[in-house]
């Protein structure tokens, strides 16, 4: 295994991947749901119901790990630790966006507006504070 650059990791970052996010419960349990993200300006912003039980774990302690892994060769992956904040900021645009590099231009629209429509989301925005990449030397 060889070191991502930044450069690879911002490449890696900005595709549609599944990540995994990482909160904790009270009793210090780690909590692991997959989620889509949103790469900007260095950071990942990840959309949320408000009563998720990763929202509720964030409210409790906001430090999360996030992980971001290729699904075939040549593997790569990111590791992000940090620390998410809760925020509706932007929360439109941020969706539209999200929603629209997933799931493309059409149904991307329409899900962003089906799910904006429930006036139930808001954004988990994580500053980092450690990334590691790696990539696999084949």
């Amino acid at each position: 295994m060889a070191k991502l650059n930044q450069q690879e990791i911002d490449e890696l970052l900005h595709q549609p991947m599944i990540a995994h996010l990482v909160t904790l419960h009270r009793d210090g349990r780690p909590h692991v749901a997959p989620v889509w993200f949103l790469w900007d300006e260095g950071r990942p912003l990840v959309m949320a119901d408000a009563k998720a039980l990763k929202v509720r774990n964030i409210r409790n302690n906001p430090a999360v790990a996030v992980s971001i892994a290729t699904p075939e060769r040549p593997l790569s992956y990111v590791v992000m630790e940090g620390q998410a904040k809760i925020t509706s900021d932007g929360l439109e645009s941020v969706v539209e966006r999200m929603c629209v590099l997933y799931d493309g231009p059409v149904r991307g629209k329409e899900f962003a507006a089906e799910l904006l429509g429930d006036e139930r989301m808001i954004l988990l925005d994580i500053s980092v504070d450690k990334t590691i990449g790696w990539k696999s030397d084949d």
